[in-house]
């Protein structure tokens, strides 16, 4: 059995609750709102009924992903009615000194649910030539991106790679985002990570490694004209077609096999790689075993 995917959700936009009188608080909490909410859930499972009544029972697999998919649908409907509720009571009051307010700038949003539709205030400092949007930054939105699902995509993507992370978020939890997304999504919070990770450190309490082994080596790899200036190299006019770029991996041994011999720790393996010079990927690669197998 096959259940229609609509292309948007239907858009339910609340006013702001500080704006409005109890009484509209009642009545949205009436017994129309309450089913409108749950639509594209309660319509699924009478079709279910139905149709089972008519042809009896089949087998649940296309029942558990049809209902799966219409509670995405209206959880994403809800979502973005309760974002919508507060970027209305997000006002002019919230301005900096200098800065005019655009109010309602539409911003497509993409969520574990699916994607929604926001307005929200705009604003733009014409002296700093810089704008900003606040709900944008209370919301934590990487990209136009949730973070739940910046932080499902990035560690599908660190198991199989961006493409295989697309699949995996589709098949296992109904979330269609393209592989080049999550790559764009992994690029711009690497950083934010790691710089945070400096400041603050991790959580986990690193135990001491008895043996820890450091691998590493070179290649050359073909480079485009441009990153080969000035570099020289083994051809007979003293140019290159090449770069070396280094890799470096570390892991961590506490266990032998049953003959006796060294096994690697499952999971203990970090890799470091770079196409700067051996005075800087040295260091880097210490730091690595020094940072990660103390």
């Amino acid at each position: 059995m096959a259940w229609p995917m609509s292309s948007s959700p239907s858009r339910i936009r609340l006013p702001s609750w500080s704006a409005r009188p109890a009484t509209v608080k009642k009545r949205l909490e009436s017994t129309e709102c309450q089913e409108e909410r749950f639509r594209e859930t309660q319509a699924f499972v009478a079709l279910v009924r139905q149709q089972w009544g008519q042809q009896g029972v089949h087998n649940l697999e296309a029942v558990e992903l049809g209902l799966r998919h219409a509670l995405l649908q209206d959880g994403r409907a809800l979502l973005e009615q309760l974002v919508q509720s507060v970027a209305d009571g997000l006002t002019e009051a919230h301005a900096r000194k200098g800065e005019k307010c655009h109010p309602d700038r539409p911003r497509g949003v993409e969520t574990i649910f699916g994607p929604i539709e926001l307005k929200r205030d705009y604003f733009y400092s014409p002296k700093d030539k810089q704008g900003r949007c606040p709900l944008d930054e209370a919301l934590g939105l990487i990209d136009g991106t949730s973070p739940g699902l910046v932080r499902l995509a990035s560690r599908a993507a660190t198991r199989e790679g961006f493409e295989a992370a697309s699949d995996d978020l589709k098949e296992l939890a109904g979330i269609q985002i393209d592989g080049r997304q999550i790559q764009r999504l992994v690029a711009h919070s690497g950083p934010m990570i790691a710089t945070q990770l400096k400041l603050t450190g991790t959580d986990v309490e690193l135990k001491p490694m008895p043996i820890c082994y450091v691998e590493a080596d070179g290649t050359g790899i073909p480079m485009v004209a441009e990153e080969l200036e000035g570099r020289k190299g083994k051809q007979h006019d003293g140019t290159s077609k090449t770069r070396e770029v280094k890799l470096g991996s570390v892991f961590s041994q506490t266990k032998t096999d049953e003959e006796g011999q060294p096994m690697r720790d499952y999971q203990s393996t970090s890799y470091v790689g770079t196409l700067e010079s051996v005075e800087t990927f040295a260091p880097l690669l210490r730091d690595e075993a020094v940072a990660g197998h103390r």
